[in-house]
C-alpha cells in the first residue's frame, strides 16, 4: 500500500468518527478537506501565526452563532432547539480544526473541554474527544524528517518494520506501530517538529491577552501558575523525561495487580521519539461500544483507582493528564497505562499539606480545615478570607473527599454527582477564587479528569478501601484513623 492510500485509510477512519454537519456539509466533503490540509501542513510557531489562527476561530464562531439566532426568532421550539445543535455542531467542528491545525497547548484546551461534557454542549465534547487520540497526523514526510534528526537513519532502517500509517495522534506528537530487528512489536511516539516552541508562544500570547489583570492582587499568582503551566508543558515534549516517569511506574505494579505500563526501549528513545511495548486494546469509546456489563466497568474503574492511588502513595505522583487516550482497555482483562508525560511530582512541602487537609477532613477537623484551605489559598490565617470564599473552597474540598469518605460502592457514574463538583469548579472560577498554589491546577485536573473518564464508564468501585489498602502500604498505621459519615 503506497502513502497515498495508507493517508486516506486514516483520514477515512477520522472522518468516520467525526460527526457531520448536516446542514452545511452533510456529506462530509468539506471535513475531509479540512482533516486533509490539516495532515500536509507544519505547526505554525510564530506568535502572529498562531493568535490570528485563534483570532479568525472567534470570528467564525461569532457569525455562525449570530445566524443561529436570526434563524431561531422564526421558527417554533422545537425547529429552534434543532438549529441550536446544529450551530454547537458547526461550531465544535470549527474548533476542532482550528485545535488540530495549532496543536501544542491550544489543543491541550480542547481535549480538557472533551473531557468535561457537563460543561460544554454535548456536541462539542463529542466533536473535540476526536483531539485525545485521533487527531490528524501529521504526513511522513514529516515524520521522517523527525526521526532522521534523531537517529541518523531512516525509519525503515531503523526498524524491521515500520507502518507510515500513525494509529493515534494527539496534541504533541502520534504514534505509529513497528516492530525491532529483535522481534519486538513496539508502539513508536513521534514530536510534532516545532511543539516546543508553540507552547512559549501560546504561553506569551497568553500572558499578553491577561495584561489587563496585572493591577489585580493576585496577577503574581497568576502569573506563578502560567509558569508552572509552561514547565509542566515543556516538559511534556521531553521523552526522555517521560521514559523516566514510564520505568517509574512500571516498577510499581505486578502481574497480580493487572495493570500494565508497557517497557521503554532505551536505545529508540531520544527527546523527540520515544519507543515502547505495544499494547494491544481499546480505548474508551471503544470499549463502551461493546455494552459491557456493569461488572466490566467496575473491575476497571477499581484497576485505575488502584492504579492512580500507587503513583500518588508511592511516587508522590498526579498523573495529571488523565484522559481516554492514555488508557488501555485489554482483552484479558488487564488496564494498559500510557503516557507520563503529564507527571506532576508533589514537593514534600506540598504532600505534607495535602496528607494535612486529608487527615482533617476524614477527622471531621473544622477548624483544621479551615486553617488548610486558608494555606492552600496563599493566606497566613482563615480570618483573613472572606466568609463566602471560605464557604466556596470549602464545598470544593469536601466534593472532592466524597469517595474517601463513602463505605462500600462508590458510583462514579451518578452524574449528579459530578455535576456538583463542576458547578463548584465554575463558581470558584466566576467569583475569581482561584488564588493558590500551582499544585492545585494539576490536582484539580487530575480529579476532574479522572472522575469524568469513570463517569463515563459509569463505573463504581470501594474506593475507601482501595485508599486504605494503599495508604497502609507506605502508613502502616494508617488503619487507625477515624471513621466518619460527612464533610
Amino acid at each position: 500500500m503506497g502513502q497515498s492510500d495508507r493517508t486516506a485509510t486514516s483520514h477515512s477512519l477520522l472522518l468516520k468518527a467525526l460527526p457531520k454537519d448536516p446542514a452545511m456539509d452533510p456529506a462530509g466533503q468539506r471535513l475531509a478537506e479540512l482533516v486533509n490540509g490539516i495532515a500536509g501542513k507544519k505547526v505554525p510557531v510564530s506568535s502572529f501565526a498562531r493568535i490570528w489562527s485563534l483570532g479568525s476561530l472567534n470570528a467564525r464562531l461569532t457569525a455562525g452563532y449570530f445566524a443561529y439566532w436570526l434563524r431561531s426568532l422564526f421558527v417554533g421550539q422545537d425547529e429552534r432547539q434543532r438549529l441550536k445543535s446544529e450551530a454547537h455542531l458547526a461550531a465544535a467542528l470549527k474548533l476542532f480544526g482550528t485545535m488540530g491545525y495549532l496543536r501544542g497547548a491550544v489543543m491541550k484546551i480542547g481535549q480538557l473541554l472533551a473531557n468535561l461534557p457537563e460543561v460544554v454542549p454535548e456536541e462539542f465534547a463529542e466533536v473535540l474527544s476526536a483531539l485525545h487520540f485521533e487527531a490528524p497526523p501529521m504526513h511522513y514526510a514529516m515524520v521522517r524528517e523527525v526521526v532522521l534528526d534523531e537517529f541518523g537513519r531512516e525509519p525503515e532502517e531503523l526498524f524491521a518494520f515500520f507502518d507510515r500509517e500513525a494509529f493515534a495522534a494527539a496534541s504533541l506528537g502520534q504514534v505509529h506501530r513497528a516492530r525491532l530487528k529483535s522481534g519486538e512489536e513496539v508502539a513508536v511516539k513521534i514530536q510534532y517538529p516545532g511543539i516546543a516552541r508553540t507552547i512559549r508562544t501560546d504561553l506569551r500570547n497568553f500572558r499578553l491577552l491577561l495584561q489587563p489583570l496585572c493591577l489585580t492582587s493576585d496577577w503574581q499568582n497568576t502569573l506563578d501558575k502560567l509558569a508552572d503551566i509552561e514547565q509542566m508543558l515543556l516538559m511534556e515534549t521531553d521523552y526522555e523525561q517521560e521514559a523516566y516517569f514510564n520505568e517509574k511506574a512500571r516498577e510499581l505494579f505486578t502481574e497480580a495487580d493487572r495493570v500494565v505500563v508497557p517497557q521503554v526501549y532505551g536505545e529508540y528513545t531520544t527527546k523527540r521519539v520515544l519507543t515502547t511495548d505495544y499494547l494491544a486494546g481499546s480505548h474508551l469509546d471503544q470499549f463502551l461500544s461493546r455494552n459491557p456489563s456493569q461488572d466490566e466497568r467496575d473491575h476497571f474503574t477499581t484497576l485505575l483507582t488502584v492504579a492512580t492511588f500507587r503513583a500518588y502513595f508511592q511516587r508522590h505522583w498526579f498523573l495529571a493528564d488523565p484522559h481516554p487516550g492514555n488508557f488501555i482497555f485489554m482483552e484479558d482483562g488487564r488496564l494498559g497505562l500510557i503516557d507520563f508525560g503529564c507527571t506532576r511530582i508533589i514537593t514534600d512541602d506540598e504532600w505534607e499539606l495535602i496528607r494535612d487537609l486529608e487527615r482533617a477532613i476524614l477527622d471531621r477537623d473544622e477548624a483544621g480545615l479551615n486553617r488548610i484551605v486558608a494555606t492552600a489559598c496563599l493566606f497566613d490565617d482563615p480570618e483573613q478570607i472572606e466568609p463566602e470564599r471560605l464557604d466556596v473552597v470549602r464545598r470544593g474540598v469536601c466534593w472532592s473527599m466524597e469517595p474517601w469518605l463513602h463505605e462500600g460502592l462508590f458510583d462514579f457514574g451518578d452524574r449528579e454527582f459530578f455535576r456538583r463538583g463542576i458547578d463548584n469548579l465554575m463558581e470558584m472560577t466566576r467569583k475569581r477564587y482561584t488564588r493558590g498554589n500551582p499544585l492545585y491546577l494539576w490536582s484539580n485536573r487530575f480529579i476532574f479528569g479522572g472522575r469524568a473518564f469513570c463517569c463515563r464508564l459509569k463505573g463504581r468501585c470501594e474506593f475507601r478501601k482501595i485508599y486504605m489498602q494503599e495508604l497502609a502500604w507506605v502508613h502502616p498505621d494508617a488503619a487507625g484513623t477515624k471513621e466518619n459519615k460527612g464533610c
